[in-house]
Parts: C-alpha cells; sequence; structure tokens
C-alpha cells in the first residue's frame, strides 16, 4: 500500500496530533517525516479545533477537554490557544443544558442524591455552578430516598437498636 495513502487512512480515521502521527510514522519505518507530512497538508490546529468542537457538542467541560487532548498527545500551549477561541461555546448555558439535564436523570435513576449530583455536576462545570444549583432545586430525590429506606429496612432489624443505629449510618452516607 501506498505509504501516503495509509498515512491518509491513519488521519482520517484516528484524527492525531503531530506526535502521534510521527510516532506511527516511526513504526512504518519512513524517512524524512516533515516532508511527508507537509507533502499532504498535514495541520494539527485543524485536527485540534475539529476535536474541540466535537468536545463541545457532547457536552464535555473545559477540564475534561483539556485532559482529553493531552491524552491525545497535542501541545498544552496549541491546547490552551484553541480553548480560548472556544470559550463562548464552552461556556453557553443554553448549548450544555441538556447535557447537564441528562446527567442529573441519569444520576438520580442510579439512587444519588441531590447534594452529591450537585457536588458532581460543579465540579465538572464550575463556570455552571449557580445555574445547576437552579435546576436541581426543581428536582426531588424522595423517590430514590424512599427506595434506599426501604433496601435497608430489608437489611437491617429496625427492633435491634443496634442494627437501626446501623440503618441510620448508612442512610446518612447517602
Amino acid at each position: 500500500m501506498n505509504l501516503n495513502l495509509r498515512i491518509a487512512n491513519y488521519i482520517t480515521r484516528y484524527a492525531p496530533s503531530r506526535r502521534k502521527l510521527t510516532e506511527y510514522l516511526t513504526k512504518k519505518h519512513c524517512q524524512d517525516i516533515d516532508t511527508k507530512l507537509a507533502e499532504i497538508g498535514y495541520d494539527e490546529s485543524i485536527t485540534l479545533g475539529a476535536w474541540i468542537r466535537s468536545f463541545v457538542t457532547l457536552g464535555k467541560g473545559e477540564q475534561e477537554i483539556r485532559l482529553k487532548l493531552i491524552k491525545k498527545g497535542f501541545p498544552r500551549q496549541s491546547i490552551e490557544q484553541h480553548i480560548r477561541e472556544h470559550t463562548l461555546e464552552i461556556h453557553d448555558w443554553e448549548a450544555t443544558t441538556p447535557t447537564i439535564d441528562s446527567n442529573i436523570h441519569t444520576l438520580l435513576a442510579r439512587g444519588k442524591s441531590i447534594p452529591s449530583i450537585s457536588a458532581l455536576l460543579c465540579s465538572k462545570y464550575p463556570y455552571f455552578r449557580d445555574e445547576i444549583k437552579d435546576l436541581l432545586a426543581s428536582y426531588s430525590d424522595t423517590d430514590s430516598l424512599q427506595t434506599e429506606v426501604a433496601k435497608y429496612q430489608r437489611k437491617y432489624d429496625t427492633n435491634n437498636p443496634y442494627e437501626k443505629q446501623k440503618l441510620y449510618a448508612a442512610l446518612m452516607r447517602k
């Protein structure tokens, strides 16, 4: 297979950083890597921008985007520059609300309490802290609490004071 075709397939399949692409080409015993990349027109900033737009569309937070891109091998300076360019998109509450709302429903279905959901989402989206608190105010976790009480009442004997204390301790952890 032609090396240029192999490189093009790799780029379209994985959208790699320049570092990852260089590692791939080194494994394929390619000489003069910079010339090959210039020949096919590889531009890392285009790939980085596409990844950021993809993560923003998925509703990922700024810190999560940064960590994923570092893991993919993009340079930190380029990541910071592109994040600054996309700050308005990342911090768009209207675009992120459906993702956060979906996360809330999923976490409630898993039996998580409102305070634990609030802590989790506020750490993931620190720039939406007030909006998340307002959104969570409209939810009630009494159903999940009642489910937990019923679960622990089956597990512990409420007539025994020691086990009743264990039940209270288990509920307080929730």
